[in-house]
């Protein structure tokens, strides 16, 4: 490759990386940090015993359920794994635990039932029923929850003093239920509603019972519509004057939240994601600690460091000056491969663990060894008695059949690792195999460019700092110093 096509070379690479970190600072990108590296929530779900024999099936279903509802609160790679019959949940930078408790464990049962019967606030049921109600309920007694007071959050009514309602059985479930989507409520009173989209099945239904409750007469508890959630009646709307007798209504339902903007909106998510198919218990809940985590991070850094340090020293005391030339070829690496993970971050939501960080900092071995292999190879077409220019480029064809080679057995085998693995270990297999092909890249192109233009510098070639010679004079001169040998017969 000739002079000019090396130099554009080089300053391609070098445009590439400034726009890649021009990008980054204009926009303030940072990475996604993981659990270990920024603090979050930890549990642990684990079956409530009653429920019979939980297959892998419905744990399955369970683990997509739950990934759904997380995915709604913006969490970026969460860790959601099955682990034999327990669940494991890891949401990094979740600071509200408590709405993390209410979006996972929930179960989220929606059931349309029609009121039978208002027993009032002293009936001797208890609210929340021990085991749960499930749909196949021919009739259940539930307490109606009241609207909060204008202006506040959530009823300041204690449970005991809640009107107990006799519901009939289940008509509409929560697998008729197309989408949920929370919007202001129209009374313009501040409160907020999610809006229930049916299936064409759902909305059949729907129609069926808003149209048997409408025949009966106007004011009794008997023409109210409950909408249970959970064991709870959350509202229990009647049925309008205008809604005709046995034709009922064909369009989707609203259920009231008490709260504001964000209840609604994480009731909307559950309720798209589905009901779990199972009832979970937290076994762990626990919070990791940002400033732990920061002091991961630093740890982390501060061994990166050092050993980009020690690596330069060694490059240094071994090649001279185009060991200072190799300094420049890890540092463009580093560049790239951190930025990469940064932008896999903002665009993919990929998460930097401190696994990952330890997948980075192995690979900067695997990139000064491309650079010492190169620099070998050189040395060899030197000693075969090859010009400056033309060690140079003969070495880099050279080494870069044997940087191919051990970079692909790199790569698969974190490809393999990141495939069979779980958990943090997947996160290392990902970092371990992108730095091995950024190697590739840098090699192919900053290395060849840097060291092919030091190479056909008249000035750098001769200089005794640069040290394109070093090492290759002295064993030539070591062997004219050897007196010759003769052979026996």
């Amino acid at each position: 490759m000739g002079k000019g096509k090396l130099v554009a070379l080089l300053v391609a690479v070098l445009v590439t990386v400034g726009a890649l970190w021009g990008t980054i600072l204009a926009l303030r990108l940072e990475p996604q940090l993981g659990l270990d590296l920024q603090g979050g929530v930890s549990a642990v779900l684990i079956p409530v015993q009653g429920q019979g024999t939980v297959d892998e099936e419905v744990l399955d279903q369970t683990v997509s359920n739950i990934r759904q509802r997380v995915d709604a609160l913006g969490v970026a790679e969460p860790e959601i794994t099955r682990q034999g019959s327990t669940i494991q949940v890891q949401l990094p930078g979740i600071a509200d635990q408590e709405q993390a408790r209410e979006i996972i464990g929930r179960t989220a049962q929606l059931q349309f039932r029609a009121v039978l019967e208002n027993l009032g606030p002293s009936a001797p049921q208890p609210c929340d029923p021990g085991g749960g109600v499930q749909p196949g309920d021919q009739e259940v007694v539930l307490c109606l929850r009241p609207d909060p007071e204008p202006g506040q959050a959530e009823t300041t009514v204690p449970v005991s003093e809640w009107t107990r309602l006799r519901l009939g059985p289940a008509e509409v479930v929560g697998t008729d239920l197309a989408d949920a989507q929370a919007a202001p409520d129209q009374s313009g009173l501040g409160n907020w509603v999610v809006e229930l989209t049916l299936t064409d099945q759902g909305v059949g239904k729907f129609k069926e019972i808003t149209g048997r409750l409408a025949c009966e007469p106007f004011g009794a508890p008997t023409r109210q519509l409950g909408i249970v959630l959970d064991n709870i009646v959350e509202s229990a709307p009647p049925i309008g004057a205008d809604v005709v007798c046995n034709q009922g209504l064909d369009q989707n339902a609203i259920i009231t939240v008490g709260g504001g903007q964000r209840e609604a909106k994480d009731l909307a998510a559950i309720l798209r994601a589905g009901a779990l198919p199972i009832q979970l218990e937290f076994g762990t809940f626990q919070s990791v600690s940002p400033t732990l985590g920061s002091s991961s991070l630093q740890a982390g850094l501060a061994a990166g460091a050092i050993g980009l340090a020690l690596v330069a020293a060694y490059m240094i005391a071994l090649y001279r000056g185009i060991g200072v030339a190799t300094i420049t070829e890890l540092a463009v690496f580093g560049l790239v491969v951190y930025g990469t993970v940064i932008v896999l971050g903002s665009l993919a939501g990929f998460t930097l663990t401190l696994a990952g960080v330890a997948g980075i900092i192995v690979s900067i071995g695997i990139a000064a060894d491309s650079s010492i292999i190169y620099r070998e190879r050189y040395r060899d077409e030197l000693r075969a008695g090859r010009t400056v220019r033309t060690a140079a480029d003969t070495a880099f064809s050279r080494a870069l059949r044997t940087n191919l080679t051990g970079n692909t057995v790199s790569f698969l085998a974190a490809a393999v690792l990141y495939l069979l693995a779980v958990g943090p270990v997947r996160g290392f297999a990902f970092t371990l195999g992108l730095s091995t092909l950024i190697d590739t890249l840098v090699f192919t192109t900053y290395t060849r460019a840097a060291f092919g233009l030091i190479a056909r510098s008249p000035k750098l070639a001769s200089s005794r700092f640069m040290g394109l010679r070093a090492g290759v004079v002295q064993a030539s001169s070591d062997a004219a110093k050897r007196p010759p040998t003769s052979a026996k017969v």
